[in-house]
């Protein structure tokens, strides 16, 4: 069972239907999935999904659109590939590897295997990173075969900027059964790497930008934003799942969130999006001001739910997903591995205390390191904010300093000395 899948045909045909049939027959399918069900959180998730069927809610008209536009391989990958092979068969295999090691595996694994870019944009978390350290394709390779024997199945891609990288799409290829997400400025994304990335079907791709043309173009150079709109279309008309990545900054907050904005995403293909907020790291240490105010970051929980309710796309929200994630994700559910090599907790927790190319993967999960970081989720599991950086910085410094985890980027240090001084006086 832990290594079932459905044949392409009959699980692309599965997910054609669902995109089509009524609320009431998709309901049904859902309950077919709920027998993969394991754990307590896959039945709570697939309860709220059944909530969302029976309220027509905007998720589940963004979720027809997905299936909708995807192609055949696309919409078997999706099936096999991340809601069978990572969120609920997936589940079982970790379990295993949780009874022989005592620790489990993330479901994700986030690698940058480059820092290179062909762009400069100003705040960026990688700027300040060496740009000659790279992880090759062996390591990389190494990496994805001890992660998918230990149960960890979506893969997210990074950087820099992968399509940098010209054996990107030879992994994704080798790894056929695995989930890739790859975030990229699209600006290399031609034709050729189009027509690939449709005949793979087992990786989708969030375009980056900074807003509407003024932000991105203004951050990224001039054009950028109408040529990165024109790739996202062509991804998705070649039946790719494609979305888009927007930092949010003090400066770019207003236009993210709005109507406009969101509208735009929708119009040129995106089915989903991911909302990070700008955290100090990087040459963002250096541009304090692109750090949203407290003010701003109140009003996002509220903004988020709002646009779920009214647009057919579907938003993660990086600092008040909590209730799904169950608390911060690092360590836990996720980990980064950068181009040097270092693991870290998650790529917004830029410390490590072990690196890929001198430890296992298996033993890095199990280190003293990782296990600080998820006690202090464990012990604070029912916070509402996801980030343990924003609510919980004085316990983050206490386990760096004991288990002598270096920073990774700079200027982090001193941010996470002041945020937790400033926890201490509250």
């Amino acid at each position: 069972m832990k290594n079932f899948a459905l044949p392409n045909v009959l699980s692309n045909e599965i997910l054609r239907l669902a995109g089509k049939i009524s609320n009431k027959n998709l309901l049904r399918v859902v309950d077919l999935l709920e027998r993969f069900a394991s754990i307590k959180w896959h039945h709570r998730g697939i309860d709220a999904i059944k909530k969302m069927i029976e309220d027509d809610h905007q998720g589940i008209q963004a979720t027809r659109r997905i299936l909708q536009k995807a192609n055949p391989r696309a919409r078997s990958a999706l099936l096999n590939n991340l809601v069978l092979g990572c969120l609920l068969l997936g589940y079982r295999k970790r379990l295993e590897f949780y009874n022989r090691y005592g620790v489990s595996p993330p479901g994700t694994l986030l690698i940058s295997p480059t820092f290179r870019c062909n762009l400069s944009c100003h705040g960026c978390a990688t700027a300040t990173h060496e740009k000659s350290e790279e992880l090759s394709f062996e390591e990389v390779d190494r990496i994805l075969s001890d992660a998918t024997e230990s149960g960890t199945n979506f893969i997210i891609m990074l950087g820099g900027e992968p399509f940098i990288l010209p054996w990107l799409l030879d992994m994704v290829e080798k790894y056929p059964h695995m989930a890739f997400q790859i975030y990229s400025n699209g600006l290399l994304i031609d034709d050729e790497k189009v027509e690939r990335l449709a005949s793979l079907g087992n990786a989708a791709v969030a375009i980056n930008v900074d807003g509407l043309q003024a932000e991105t173009d203004g951050r990224k150079g001039a054009g950028t934003f109408d040529k990165v709109m024109e790739v996202m279309r062509k991804l998705s008309e070649a039946g790719v799942i494609v979305g888009f990545s927007a930092m949010t900054s003090r400066r770019n907050f207003d236009v993210i969130y709005s109507d406009t904005f969101i509208d735009t995403m929708i119009k040129n293909g995106a089915g989903y999006g991911w909302i990070p907020i700008a955290l100090p790291q990087g040459s963002a240490c250096q541009e304090p001001d692109l750090i949203p105010t407290k003010e701003q970051k109140s009003k996002i929980k509220g903004l988020i739910e709002d646009l779920r309710q009214r647009k057919p796309i579907l938003l993660m929200d990086f600092l008040n997903d909590a209730d799904i994630t169950e608390g911060c994700s690092a360590a836990r559910l996720v980990m980064h591995i950068n181009a040097s090599g270092d693991v870290e907790p998650c790529i917004l927790m830029p410390f490590a205390a072990d690196n890929i190319k001198e430890k296992s993967f298996k033993d890095i999960i199990r280190s003293d390191f990782f296990k600080g970081v998820r006690d202090i989720s464990h012990r604070h599991c029912n916070e509402t904010q996801t980030c343990l950086w924003v609510y919980k910085p004085k316990d983050v410094l206490e386990v760096v300093k004991k288990c002598g985890a270096r920073v990774t980027s700079e200027g982090v240090m001193e941010k996470l000395n002041e945020l937790a001084i400033a926890q201490e006086e509250e």
